[in-house]
């Protein structure tokens, strides 16, 4: 079984699955849906989750960090496998975006500590808390992982990319004098875990680096396009909203009546006065990296804030028992088809993959090679 999420934080999984990776797309006018031929149900059960608490249709006590959501998410799972039993012979693959390469790394952590309390404690068949989650691997595509090596990334994507120069090569020099104050402020928030800190951080590096590339109107997820005036930059985002809005849709999925938002701005704000948003999770990335757990880094190549060079860079970066082999493992050839498709990087159980021609949603971008990596993954052939 495949659990997909999207990021954010706040932004709805719904919305992902309307818009690349469901049995279904919606259309451009909102109003009806199309089959999709790349759709991730193809060889595998798929199941889309509105998490943290508030995003999309999800409703209850929310939260502020990436933590207290895994523990919900676990929580969730359990309640899925007792009342879906015939899941529950199934691998589980954890897959993202985006703010998920903070989700996953908590949530893969949490079901490993959940595990080993259930090794301990014993199998109790009749209790669903004693429940082993056959968490088998994730995956995440174009996440921010660990937000100091990341930035240290930006001023290359916008300036010094296999893409045409976005930014002026005066602005893209600002950003790295720039990165010197944020990647001490993060320094601090790495080191303090304050709300006081890492809010600063946040602030420091949005305004000396993030601020410099938006203000023509620029992309962040496509060095190839500007932004428009479309959610999130694309109209099919707001399309998706429009259908999700449609009293029938909210019947025949049975939730609760509700405003439906794409990316709900409470969440969001909750995370940011968490101090979650410039907090890493590489640590608990190595954690299941050491346990065993495979683990799949994917990047389209076009994508600014979130862009390759920064999520590879911090995958090497990365402190585990296979860094010295991952990071001495050659870059070979990913091709779908007859087409040159990406480059491939494995070591022990990590994986890292560029995809080409795509910005930060891959399966919206590269549909057919998103499907092939999937499927490739789940034969354990990628």
């Amino acid at each position: 079984m495949v659990v997909w999420l999207n990021g954010g934080p706040g932004c709805s999984s719904m919305v992902g699955a309307l818009t690349a990776l469901g049995p279904c797309l919606v259309a451009p006018d909102g109003k009806s849906t199309v089959d999709n031929l790349y759709g991730w149900n193809q060889n595998a059960n798929f199941l889309v989750i509105d998490q943290p608490v508030g995003t999309g249709f999800s409703h209850g006590s929310m939260v502020n960090n990436s933590m207290s959501a895994a523990d919900d998410l676990v929580a969730m799972l359990l309640l899925f496998y007792k009342t879906y039993p015939e899941y529950h012979a199934d691998d589980l693959h954890v897959f993202g975006e985006s703010y998920a390469g903070h989700y996953i790394p908590a949530i893969g952590s949490a079901i490993v500590d959940h595990n080993a309390r259930v090794a301990r404690a014993g199998s109790k068949a009749s209790d669903p808390a004693n429940l082993h989650i056959p968490l088998t691997s994730i995956g995440i595509g174009n996440g921010l992982i660990d937000p100091k090596t990341q930035f240290k990334y930006y001023s290359k994507m916008a300036c010094d990319s296999t893409y045409p120069p976005v930014l002026s090569q005066d602005t893209c020099a600002l950003m790295d004098r720039n990165y010197t104050a944020c990647e001490m402020v993060i320094d601090g928030c790495y080191d303090k875990h304050d709300p006081e800190s890492c809010s600063y951080a946040s602030g420091i590096c949005d305004v000396g680096i993030i601020d410099l590339f938006v203000q023509d109107g620029n992309n962040i997820y496509d060095v190839r396009k500007k932004c428009g005036e479309a959610k999130l930059c694309y109209p099919i985002i707001d399309a998706a909203g429009q259908f999700l809005n449609t009293p029938s849709v909210q019947q025949a999925l049975n939730v609760k009546d509700t405003k439906f938002q794409g990316c709900s701005d409470n969440v969001y704000k909750n995370f940011i006065a968490g101090y979650d948003m410039m907090r890493s999770y590489a640590g608990e990335l190595a954690k299941l990296l050491d346990g065993g757990i495979r683990t799949l880094i994917y990047a389209g190549d076009a994508d600014w804030i979130c862009n390759w060079y920064g999520v590879k860079a911090a995958m090497q970066e990365l402190e585990w028992c296979g860094k010295t082999s991952f990071n001495a493992a050659p870059d070979t050839k990913w091709s779908v088809g007859s087409n040159a498709a990406g480059e491939l990087r494995t070591a022990n159980n990590l994986s890292f993959l560029r995809v080409f021609e795509a910005g930060h949603m891959v399966p919206m971008d590269q549909p057919k090679a998103a499907l092939q990596m999937l499927d490739g993954w789940l034969a354990g052939k990628l």
